[in-house]
């Protein structure tokens, strides 16, 4: 059964029973920063539950989620009480900016003529003498904000006739306006709830365009075509980069913002509706049509996939320095020379039994037709490692260690190496 409320006041104690009134939701997030309440306990344990842990959320959002959480470290944790009281108090003081929204859609619409010539002539100067956007705001203040109290405090005697307000002389005769939260209890919080709910529907909404529109140019899910879209822009920036200088933007952006105005008009709307379905709809079709083959002719990125070579060590041991006899001891990453972490640290090399047990990295596959080949060139390798304390054996390959007797010692290695090919994304899932 759905229940709905009837007046404010039912809407009130509905709020303050799921809630609670603002000033027990304080006590309570007043309360909580020292001891949780249940509210806070139960729902910790749900997101604990329903929640991914970090290690599985870094994975899917590359660390944004854990970058985050650290910024946001010294701030409160959520809470349902916290959420239900800065919820009321935004809505109680969001009114001014819905105030000022409605007024710009007034202007861009066209409700009053005279506003939005107005606010066309200030924007015709603003282009022609940029240097007017360092008194905008100064001007602002003084006769959106400064004006409009004083005469808020001396107001003009009444009149029959529509004049100039012209503020009253003499001593303060009304109080000063003050800009103060608007009480639960009033239709100015109703209107503000209703305001804020259009308003995260359009944000929404305007998410959703611009990710259906920018997605597909530039994510290179389809690599052709945002290769496309990359080549063009870059050719584009190239070109106005060098042109930019020579370029009127006072009278393109006096003509551009004018276009843009007038576009709210009634008339020019409807009109503008008529003729995109009439006439630009087939054109943007055709341009459209033309870009794709003009990608599909002249970028090709069928490439073939990168090649590397991946290495791994073969290391033997000689248990009994006065027989020449080596026991195969495995195959590691590394070449496990005496001045290593791990052997200073004293820790046993890390590897398989046997060569065809090793795995290509993360990513990537060996090429169908290679093998293992020995790295007949030990100088190379040692040389770019920087290995020191070793001897190379030119004849075998095998580079020992050596002791500070000049000895060889227990330990000797040699490196294998195979090509390897990254693989694809669908290859990989």
């Amino acid at each position: 059964m759905n229940y709905a409320p009837r007046s404010f006041r039912e809407f009130a104690a509905l709020k303050d029973m799921l809630y609670g009134s603002e000033e027990t939701v304080e006590a309570s997030a007043q309360q909580s920063s020292g001891f949780p309440n249940l509210t806070d306990k139960l729902m910790e344990r749900l997101f604990s539950a329903a929640l991914p842990t970090m290690t599985e959320a870094s994975t899917v959002s590359d660390r944004t989620l854990a970058e985050r959480l650290q910024d946001q470290k010294n701030r409160p944790p959520f809470s349902v009480p916290v959420m239900a009281r800065n919820f009321t108090r935004l809505n109680s003081r969001v009114g001014v900016i819905f105030n000022f929204q409605y007024r710009m859609f007034r202007i861009f619409t066209w409700r009053k003529t005279t506003h939005t010539l107005s606010f066309l002539a200030v924007y015709s100067f603003v282009c022609l003498h940029p240097f007017l956007l360092v008194v905008l705001p100064f001007a602002f203040i003084l006769f959106g904000v400064m004006v409009p109290a004083y005469v808020q405090r001396h107001p003009p005697p009444p009149s029959p006739l529509p004049a100039f307000p012209v503020p009253s002389t003499g001593p303060p005769i009304a109080d000063a306006a003050e800009l103060k939260p608007v009480p639960e209890l009033s239709w100015d919080f109703f209107m503000n709830m209703r305001d804020l709910q259009n308003m995260m529907d359009d944000i929404v909404k305007l998410y959703d365009a611009v990710v259906g529109l920018l997605s597909r140019p530039t994510n290179f899910k389809d690599e052709q075509y945002s290769s496309g879209v990359f080549l063009t822009l870059l050719v584009l920036s190239t070109v106005l980069f060098f042109l930019a200088p020579y370029i009127p933007w006072r009278v393109i952006f006096l003509v551009v913002g004018w276009l843009v105005v007038s576009t709210g008009h009634p008339l020019v709307r409807r009109a503008l509706i008529k003729s995109h379905e009439t006439y630009l709809s087939p054109k943007e079709r055709k341009l459209a049509g033309i870009f794709s083959q003009f990608v599909d002719r002249e970028i090709v990125v069928d490439e073939p996939p990168e090649i590397r070579h991946v290495e791994i060590y073969e290391l033997q041991r000689q248990h009994n320095i006065d027989v020449d006899e080596w026991d195969d001891w495995l195959f590691c990453s590394s070449p496990y020379e005496p001045m290593s972490g791990v052997r200073l640290a004293q820790q046993r090399p890390q590897g398989v039994r046997f060569l065809d047990e090793t795995l290509p990295p993360d990513g990537w596959r060996y090429v169908n037709d290679s093998i293992w080949k020995l790295d007949l060139r030990p100088e190379e390798w040692v040389a770019q490692q920087s290995i020191v304390s070793v001897q190379v054996d030119s004849g075998s390959k095998w580079v020992y260690d050596m002791t500070s007797d000049q000895r060889r010692g227990e330990w000797r290695r040699r490196r294998w190496t195979r090509a390897c090919e990254r693989q694809s994304v669908t290859e990989v899932v």
